[in-house]
Parts: structure tokens; C-alpha cells; sequence
């Protein structure tokens, strides 16, 4: 009876063990992916941030300003013409561009579909 009891309670204290290590590895293996997560986002804003260093250096240079001051302020290097096209080119030149068709809703095309 006695030899019972403590092959019960050793059995018992195995089996919390067996669970409590159970728990723990899962924890870790949760951590571990925690931390993968964590890396690969570091990954993307290290190559977002080397992205924005980019623009940022092409937005300090020389051919940007040059660009800019050439398409918004309508500004030319000395010898050069500016020409200025209207707005309405298309008509200017005779080539009307055709209005587009008035959309039909969905519901009168089944309408049209299954009763005309």
C-alpha cells in the first residue's frame, strides 16, 4: 500500500514536470518567433530607411534642382527657348477626343439582358 502511494505521488510530480516543461518550451519556441518577427521588420525599415536616404541625396542634388526649376518655374539655361504648350492641345491640333459613354448601372444591364 505504501509502495503505491509513492509510485502515485512520484507518477504525479513526473507528470507536472512533463507539463510544466511542455508549457515552458512552447513559450520559448513563441519567443523565438517573436523575435523573428521583430527581425525581419528591422530588415524592411533598414531598407526603407536606406530608400529615403536615397531620395533624400537625390533631392539634395544639382540635377533635381535644375529639373525643378526647368518643369514648375519655366526657367532656361542662357540660349535656351521655353515653349509653353496649351492647355488644350488636342483641340488646337483638331483631334477632338470623343466624350465617353454615359455608364449604365449594372441592374439596368441585367434589365436590358433578360427583358428587351
Amino acid at each position: 500500500m505504501r509502495k503505491r502511494i509513492v509510485i502515485f505521488t512520484i507518477t504525479l510530480v513526473g507528470l507536472g514536470l512533463i507539463i510544466n516543461l511542455t508549457k515552458d518550451i512552447t513559450r520559448l519556441l513563441r519567443a523565438g518567433d517573436r523575435v523573428k518577427l521583430v527581425e525581419e521588420k528591422a530588415q524592411k525599415l533598414a531598407a526603407e530607411q536606406k530608400q529615403l536616404l536615397e531620395k533624400k541625396a537625390y533631392f539634395q542634388s544639382p540635377e533635381f534642382v535644375e529639373e525643378e526649376a526647368r518643369n514648375k518655374l519655366n526657367m532656361a539655361k542662357p540660349g535656351e527657348t521655353v515653349v509653353i504648350l496649351p492647355p488644350n492641345l488636342a483641340q488646337v491640333l483638331g483631334r477632338e477626343e470623343k466624350p465617353a459613354a454615359p455608364e449604365i448601372p449594372n441592374w439596368r444591364k441585367w434589365w436590358n439582358l433578360f427583358f428587351q
